[in-house]
Parts: structure tokens; sequence; C-alpha cells
């Protein structure tokens, strides 16, 4: 007669044969390395460190350090937000909530970035920028000038503007000498358009803040160039300005690139239209 243990070891034996039972048994193995490892996603640990930094954003909003009874006030609110968003995650929600994919898509962007180290440019790396960028750092040239004009047509004209140019040398005002002053700011386009080609390049080549003879086929003239504006910044600006652009353009281009690494991580398939 067959004993109780004996046949309970020849039907151990053949289930240890069935494929279904291994299945089951790897399966069962590994959840068990999963809540040994990850731990029962049910359970919500409140360790020293979490207390630690729900006290220091009370401190950063207050002004001061929590009370007892706020500080547990404070765990009991990040208790019921944390079971609330694991069972958002288990149900979801995060996947099917645009606003949340976005967030988070977000926050791993952010930790992309800070991840990117500082580079600093060489002296090539900030020459070829504003090579490439002049345009967003230089403004068009403005000239502010002013003349006396002498008609040929009068005989005492060489006269009259040798004895003008000689009360202005003295320090005389040139609205003081009976003639119209004429001038304004203007671009080089504009001075072109008023003054001629030819003599407004001349204004535009004067040495600033002296008056100088000047001459068309019509005219004798006196003519002072104030000031000229626009053009580049001086160069300590200008360097400043490039360093701050170069370097905001190089983290861009550095977290792109991050980015790009993450999502090269994946592979993506597109269904076939029905």
């Amino acid at each position: 007669m067959t004993s109780p243990l004996g046949a309970w070891k020849r039907r151990a034996a053949s289930l240890l044969r069935e494929p279904t039972v291994y299945f089951f048994a790897v399966g069962a193995l590994l959840f068990v390395a999963h809540r040994l490892i990850a731990g029962d996603p049910r359970v919500i640990v409140v360790g020293p460190g979490v207390k630690a930094e729900l006290a220091r954003r009370f401190q950063d909003h207050s002004h001061r350090a929590p009370s007892p009874a706020e500080l547990e006030r404070e765990v009991r609110v990040w208790v019921e937000d944390e079971a609330l968003y694991r069972e958002g995650v288990r149900e979801g929600l995060d996947r099917d909530d645009a606003a949340v994919r976005k967030l988070v898509a977000d926050r791993v962007r952010a930790r992309a970035a800070l991840a990117v180290a500082n580079r600093q440019p060489s002296e090539a790396d900030l020459d070829g920028w504003l090579e490439a960028h002049r345009g967003q750092y230089e403004t068009p040239r403005r000239y502010d000038y002013q003349y006396l004009e002498f008609p040929k047509t009068q005989r005492s004209a060489a006269a009259e503007r040798d004895k003008a140019a000689e009360a202005l040398a003295r320090g005389d005002a040139p609205t003081g000498l009976g003639r119209p002053v004429i001038g304004g700011t203007h671009t080089a386009d504009d001075l072109q358009e008023r003054l001629g080609r030819e003599l407004a390049a001349r204004v535009q080549g004067l040495p600033v803040g002296s008056w100088h003879k000047l001459e068309t086929d019509q005219r004798l003239l006196l003519v002072r160039l104030n000031a000229v504006e626009g053009g580049l910044p001086a160069a300590p600006e200008l360097r400043q300005r490039a360093l701050a652009d170069w370097s905001f353009a190089e983290r861009e281009r550095a977290v792109a690139d991050a980015v790009e690494a993450i999502v090269r991580r994946y592979r993506f398939e597109e269904m076939p239209k029905p």
C-alpha cells in the first residue's frame, strides 16, 4: 500500500514538470524581490529627511521655525498629498492628463539643465559670436552736425566765411553771426539725402568738436560735427553683453543635446491607420 508521503512526492514531481508551475513560481519570486527592493507602494515612509524638508519650506514661507503642532499639520498634508499622488499614478492619471505630463517633462528638462556644466568661452569663441551676431549689438550711426553756408553767388562769400571762422575760433556762438544755423541729427542715409553723397561722406569723416571749411559747387560752408551716436558699444560693455549672450546660447544648446540624448533612449512606432 502506497504511503501518503510517497503519493505526495510523486504528485510534487509531476507538478514540477509542468511549465505553468515554473511561470507562476518565477512571477512570485519577482514579486517578492520587488517588495524587498522597492517596498510596498502603499507604504508611505515619513523619514527625518521629509520632516526636515517640510520644516525648511515652512521657515522659508513664514520666516520662522514651525512649532511641533504646525510641523505635525504639515506632515499630515504631505502624507495626504503623497497618498493621492500615488493613487493617481496607480490609476494612470499622470499619463492621461496633458498638464501633468507637461509638468513632469519640464521637471526632467530642468534636471537636465542642472546637470549641464558652465563652459567659459575662449577669445576665439567670443570673436566668432560677435562676427555672427554683430547686428544684435550695433545700432545705426547718427550724426549730430551743424553748418553755416555762404553762397558762391556772393562776391564776399570767401571773406565772410573767413570772418565767421575767426569768430567761432574765439568762442562766439554760431547763432550770433547773423546767418541761419542749419543741422540736425541724422543717420548716414538721411545725411546723404539732405547733403548729397559727397558732402555727407566728408561730414561723416570730420573730427568731432571743431569747425571745418568745406564747399560744394554752389556753396562755401563752415561745418561742425558735434557728436556721433550709435554703432557698437564700447569694448568693455560689448564684451560683457557678448559673454552673457554666448553663455546663454551655449547652455541652451547643451540642454537641447541632453534632452535629445534622453529621447534617443526610446523607440517610437506609429500605429498604421486601420
